[in-house]
């Protein structure tokens, strides 16, 4: 029998074991079979079959557990009280995630109101600003003081619309930027937990 196919069938036979005794036991009959093979020795002879070595490593690492009781039973519990813990920290966290979650839509659609509110204030100063240059321009003809002091304003409410627009804009940006860097920590995060 060569190394690799007595290798796959000890690796099946040891499937009892934790995932980490597992390994070791393999990454250790490795090396050994190996040295086996490079002497010229038959490995079913100086270790028997495969079965018969999964055996002998389950029986050791039973009375491995036998002498150290409290490892198992360390291990045991600490995966009940993990799991106690989860099972009352439900009641609890899932309403504080539900609202966190509800205050964050709330904020959200608060903040695109007032930046909504902003642009449209100023598309609607601006629009006043026009009609009252407009106007301004025809009292010129009329009444030459009331002209040039509806055409003043209505240039200062132009600029008053311009810096609404503006600012709605740069808070756009804003949220826009803010909203690109939590996804790309999110996605640095993940690709982290992948690796």
């Amino acid at each position: 029998m060569n190394s690799e196919k007595y290798l796959t069938e000890l690796s099946g036979y040891l499937n009892p074991l934790s995932k980490e005794e597992k390994r070791s036991a393999m990454e250790y009959y490795r090396e050994y079979v190996a040295d086996i093979e490079s002497n010229g020795d038959d490995i079913v002879e100086k270790l028997g079959t495969p079965r018969d070595l999964a055996n002998s490593i389950l029986s050791d690492n039973a009375l491995k557990s036998l002498n150290n009781p409290e490892e198992s039973v360390k291990k045991k519990t600490h995966g009940c009280l993990v799991g106690i813990l989860v099972l009352f920290a439900i009641p609890i966290g899932l309403p504080v995630a539900i609202t966190a979650l509800a205050l964050i839509f709330a904020f959200g659609i608060t903040g695109f109101s007032l930046v909504l509110a902003f642009g449209l204030a100023g598309i609607g100063v601006l629009v006043g600003a026009i009609v009252a240059v407009v106007a301004g321009f025809t009292f010129l003809f009329t009444l030459p003081m009331t002209g040039v002091a509806v055409i003043g304003l209505s240039m200062v409410m132009v600029g008053i619309s311009l810096l609404f627009m503006l600012f709605s804009i740069k808070i756009c940006q804003f949220i826009f930027w803010i909203i690109g860097k939590i996804f790309n920590k999110t996605i640095d995060k993940s690709k982290k937990e992948v690796q």
